[in-house]
């Protein structure tokens, strides 16, 4: 990634939290911003039971039940929050919310607007997904629809603190992004800047594509829009995000 400014030698604390990400934040950000049709977090389920919210440390399948054979709903990306609902077997039966643009259902971004990956879902699947809400975003005319999927995915994938798959993601972009140029400061871009800047410089690195996958997650998480975001400052969806 050529030019840029260099980053501090370790991340700083900010880095290691995303404060709202950490807290099943969908719910709660969109009610602080008055998004219309949209409902609380997460948080509670069913009968007042308190949900726990987990993080994924890498891809993985949602299944329909807790079996390494069953069916999959849909695949979690990599840093993705989820609810924990119970545990049993080896699996966490788990709630992902996320945004989708309309008429786009199979791609559920972690944010409306910005294109930071949360979940995929396979056509024949999408009666899985529950809609919770939706707003338009008065900018750009489009219309965001805040969806839920249920199901069950490996205890091993998942992490109750998000600082370990940040820190590991750190390591990553420190060694391998700036072998070239200086290292690009994560705040210096918006999420769907730095996703386009990954697709081209992220095959230069010579990782693996789920390292590459976890290395945008992170930068996108701490980018100039979503720290705002993160402070629950008024916010629209990106325009870019309509590229």
């Amino acid at each position: 990634m050529a030019g840029g400014e260099h980053g501090p030698r370790h991340p700083p604390r900010f880095f290691m939290r995303t404060i709202l990400h950490k807290v099943t934040s969908l719910g709660l950000v969109a009610l602080r911003r008055g998004l219309s049709g949209v409902g609380a977090a997460a948080f509670f389920v069913a009968g007042g039971a308190v949900a726990e919210p987990m993080f994924a440390s890498s891809a993985a399948p949602l299944a329909n039940a807790p079996a390494n054979d069953a069916p999959v709903l849909a695949q979690i990306a990599v840093s993705a929050t989820v609810n924990r609902l119970e545990t049993r077997e080896g699996f966490h039966r788990v709630e992902l919310e996320g945004w989708a643009r309309d008429g786009a259902e199979r791609v559920l971004f972690a944010l409306p607007g910005k294109r930071i990956l949360a979940a995929t879902v396979p056509k024949a699947n999408l009666d899985a997904l529950t809609l919770m809400g939706h707003m338009r975003d008065s900018d750009t005319g489009i219309t965001w629809k805040r969806m839920r999927v249920e199901g069950w995915v490996a205890q091993s994938t998942l992490q109750a603190e998000i600082d370990p798959i940040w820190r590991a993601a750190w390591a990553l972009f420190a060694e391998r992004c700036t072998a070239c140029h200086q290292r690009r400061v994560p705040e210096h871009y918006t999420a769907n800047q730095w996703r386009s800047l990954i697709k081209v410089m992220g095959p230069r690195t010579g990782l693996a594509k789920a390292d590459q996958m976890l290395i945008l997650a992170f930068l996108q998480h701490h980018a100039s829009d979503t720290l705002e975001s993160a402070s629950g400052d008024a916010q629209t969806a990106d325009p870019d995000a309509r590229r």
